[in-house]
C-alpha cells in the first residue's frame, strides 16, 4: 500500500489563537467513545467541566456548545483549555485530526487537508501547481501523474479547468448551490450577491487549476461509484462559483474557505451538488 499526500501537507500548522475562523466555533464537536470515557473519569475542576459539557444522543457523544456556538473549552485567548492543562494527546479524535481527511482507493491511501481551514487555503494558494508525494518512497507526481500511478485513465479534457462565465452558467450554478442546506443565514445572501453582480469578462484558468484539481482529489474515493465525468463536473462547478465570487470581491482564500465550509463538510451537500450536475447531463442541459 502507498500513501499519497499533497506536498504542502507536512507544512500545515494550526494557527490557534491567530485563527480568524476557529474550528472550535460554529461546528458540532463529536467525541469518540474512548475519549468520552477518559473525560468522564477525570477528577478535579477540569473533570467536572468535562462531565458538564458532555452529552450523548443516538449518534454518540458530543460537547455541548455555549450560547455563541463555541466549544466550552475554547478560552478567550483562542487557545484550548484541554491542551493547556492535559496536552494535545488528551484531544478527542475529531479535534486531534481536523482538518485532515483520509480516503482509500484500491490498495492506496490518499491523505489531505480540508479547505475550511484558513491555514490550509493559504498553503494551497501559495503553490504554483498541485503536487503529491508518496510517504513511503518520496516519489513526486502532479495530479495527472498521481491518477496514472493509481491506475486511473482520464481524458485530458477532464483534467483541465476551463472557466464557464456565461449568464446561463451562472443561473445553473445558483440553482445548484441554492439546493444545498445552508450552513448559516449568510449563505443565501452570499448567493444573492453573486446573482446581482456583473459577470466577469475573463478569468485566467491557470490561476484556478490547482483549486480545480484539489476539489477533484478530495472526491476521488467516489470515482468508481459516480464516474470521472461526474467528479469533474463537481470540481468545475465549485471552481466556477469561486471565479464568480472572486470577480465580485477579490478574496480567493476567504471565498475558498467559505465554499469548502458550506459544501465539503456536509455529505448531503456534496451529494446535492454532484447529483444536480448528473441530472443536467442526463437531460442534455449545459451551463
Amino acid at each position: 500500500m502507498s500513501t499519497w499526500i499533497p506536498d504542502f501537507y507536512p507544512a500545515f500548522r494550526c494557527r490557534a489563537a491567530e485563527c480568524l475562523h476557529s474550528c472550535c466555533r460554529g461546528w458540532e464537536i463529536d467525541v469518540d467513545e474512548a475519549s468520552a470515557e477518559y473525560y468522564r473519569q477525570l477528577s478535579g475542576p477540569l473533570g467536572d467541566a468535562l462531565r458538564e459539557a458532555l452529552f450523548a444522543d443516538a449518534e454518540g457523544w458530543h460537547f455541548r456548545l455555549d450560547g455563541e456556538e463555541r466549544c466550552p473549552f475554547l478560552q478567550e485567548d483562542g487557545l484550548c483549555r484541554l491542551i493547556r492543562e492535559l496536552g494535545e494527546e488528551a484531544l478527542c479524535d475529531i479535534c486531534a485530526l481536523h482538518p485532515r481527511f483520509f480516503q482509500e482507493l484500491g490498495e492506496d491511501e490518499l491523505w489531505g487537508l480540508g479547505l475550511s481551514c484558513e491555514a490550509v487555503t493559504a498553503l494551497l494558494l501559495e503553490q504554483d501547481a498541485l503536487r503529491f508525494v508518496c510517504r513511503e518512497t518520496g516519489e513526486e507526481r502532479d495530479f495527472s501523474g498521481l491518477l496514472e500511478r493509481l491506475g486511473i485513465d482520464l481524458p485530458g479534457e477532464l483534467l483541465r479547468y476551463t472557466p464557464k462565465l456565461t449568464e446561463a452558467r451562472r443561473r445553473e450554478l445558483l440553482r445548484r448551490f441554492r439546493a444545498t442546506e445552508p450552513i448559516d443565514q449568510n449563505w443565501p445572501k452570499e448567493l444573492d450577491a453573486l446573482e446581482a453582480a456583473p459577470l466577469p469578462e475573463t478569468a485566467e484558468a491557470a490561476d484556478y487549476q490547482r483549486v480545480y484539481e484539489y476539489f477533484f482529489f478530495r472526491q476521488l474515493e467516489r470515482l468508481e461509484d459516480l464516474g470521472a465525468e461526474a467528479l469533474a463536473d463537481y470540481a468545475a462547478a465549485m471552481t466556477d462559483l469561486l471565479v464568480l465570487w472572486d470577480s465580485l470581491e477579490p478574496d480567493a482564500a476567504g471565498h475558498l474557505r467559505r465554499l469548502s465550509e458550506q459544501i465539503e463538510y456536509s455529505t448531503e451537500n456534496v451529494e446535492r451538488v454532484i447529483r444536480f450536475g448528473m441530472r443536467n447531463s442526463e437531460c442534455g442541459i449545459e451551463g
